[in-house]
């Protein structure tokens, strides 16, 4: 294992290096669509000497779709959680809390390019907490407003990258493809669905290929004629079985107002004024970070909110094909007209291993810790600390 991951650093390396020097950066590709999804469950189950069986559970599961064209972009972003636990003792109930979140937005552009936007938002949530008999009301918010600059998905790129690697790790090509080859290749790796859909689920793969082996042939880059039935295969691996994190760089920032429909406590409908920024860069072919931060004003002087921010940021790094390393940081403030402002940050890092089947094992640690008691938050004293290891199945 350690050789393997060696000798991928180094083989990187080399390219990251080369003459070229091309960057993530480089792929400003506007059309494309990405897309994953992620379910992950725990169960613990404990009998005998004992009043009766107790258990606790977890589920969740997690996705997004983001799709970019030169006139407009939209993206969507949702998670559903649910716990169940029951403890050892006669009297003791069965508990359990559950909770559904999701985003939308829609960004259509003025001119075609990366600059000027208008935009509709839309935010749903629906909960029951552990200590509620039945699920809150749900949340509804809707939003619109103006914003500036573009985000880029340059996935595709990091992807024809790795193809390049391993097929000059086996000796299949030689040399390194133009900035131009690579940028071509990654457009065909690109369009993935766009073969699915003209050639067929089972056929397209063939047509997929072929146009990949054109690329690199012209790039002169290839020993043979043909990338050979193991070049195919090892494409095909590549592709099946290797996760490869997203890849997304540049900015956007949106102002607007929005309309809370419908609020957790059936009470407050407040107005508000947004404000949101997200950002992302590469470094260098192995790393991504990503930040989002939003800030929302209750216009409304009788509420007993005053504003509310949220702040998440990310960065992953691979160190080799098949392990990632995962951080977070997430803060969320809420200020208040009356009592404590509560802040919550959460810490997290860990290992992501990567196996058949669209099973990932991951190792976790994160650490929380609230300061201020008010609304439906109350103060931890101390850090909390949480250690997690299990199996993931990325459902897309």
């Amino acid at each position: 294992m350690n050789k393997k991951i060696v000798l991928s650093a180094i083989v990187t390396t080399l390219l990251a290096t080369s003459a070229s020097a091309l960057k993530i950066e480089d792929y400003k590709i506007i059309e494309g669509t990405y897309q994953d999804a992620y379910l992950n469950g725990a169960l613990t189950v404990e009998g005998g000497n004992q009043d009766q069986t107790s258990f606790s559970s977890h589920i969740d599961a997690t996705g997004r779709v983001i799709h970019n064209s030169a006139p407009f972009s939209w993206q969507a972003n949702g998670i559903v959680s649910g716990d169940w636990s029951r403890g050892p003792k006669d009297s003791d109930e069965t508990l359990k809390q559950y909770n559904a979140s999701a985003t939308t937005r829609f960004d259509k552009y003025l001119y075609n390019d990366d600059t000027w936007f208008y935009y509709g938002s839309g935010d749903l949530g629906y909960r029951k907490q552990v200590t509620s008999d039945s699920a809150d009301d749900p949340y509804v918010k809707i939003g619109a407003g103006m914003g500036y600059g573009r985000m880029y998905d340059a996935t595709a790129l990091a992807k024809a990258l790795r193809v390049v690697e391993d097929l000059t790790k086996y000796k299949i090509i030689s040399g390194t493809p133009s900035d131009s080859a690579m940028i071509e290749l990654a457009k065909v790796i690109d369009l993935e669905d766009e073969y699915r859909s003209k050639y067929g689920a089972r056929e397209y793969k063939k047509y997929w290929y072929e146009d990949m082996e054109k690329i690199l042939k012209q790039s002169g880059v290839l020993h043979k004629e043909s990338l050979g039935a193991f070049g195919i295969v090892r494409i095909n691996e590549i592709f099946s079985y290797e996760k490869i994190g997203g890849r997304f760089h540049g900015w956007k920032v949106r102002a607007g107002l929005g309309q809370v429909l419908s609020n957790y406590d059936g009470k407050s409908e407040d107005t508000t004024a947004d404000l949101e920024f997200e950002y992302g860069k590469p470094y260098g072919y192995n790393a991504q970070f990503t930040e989002r931060a939003q800030w929302s004003q209750v216009l409304d002087s009788s509420s007993a909110i005053d504003f509310q921010f949220r702040n998440a940021m990310t960065y992953t790094y691979e160190l080799s094909d098949k392990i990632d390393w995962d951080n977070s940081w997430l803060l969320n403030y809420d200020a208040y007209d009356k009592g404590d402002n509560v802040m919550t940050n959460t810490l997290s890092t860990g290992f992501n291993y990567y196996l058949p089947n669209e099973l990932i094992f991951k190792v976790t640690l994160s650490l929380s810790k609230t300061d201020g008691t008010n609304g439906q938050s109350v103060e931890t004293p101390d850090w909390d600390s949480k250690f997690f290891t299990g199996l993931t199945y990325r459902l897309k």
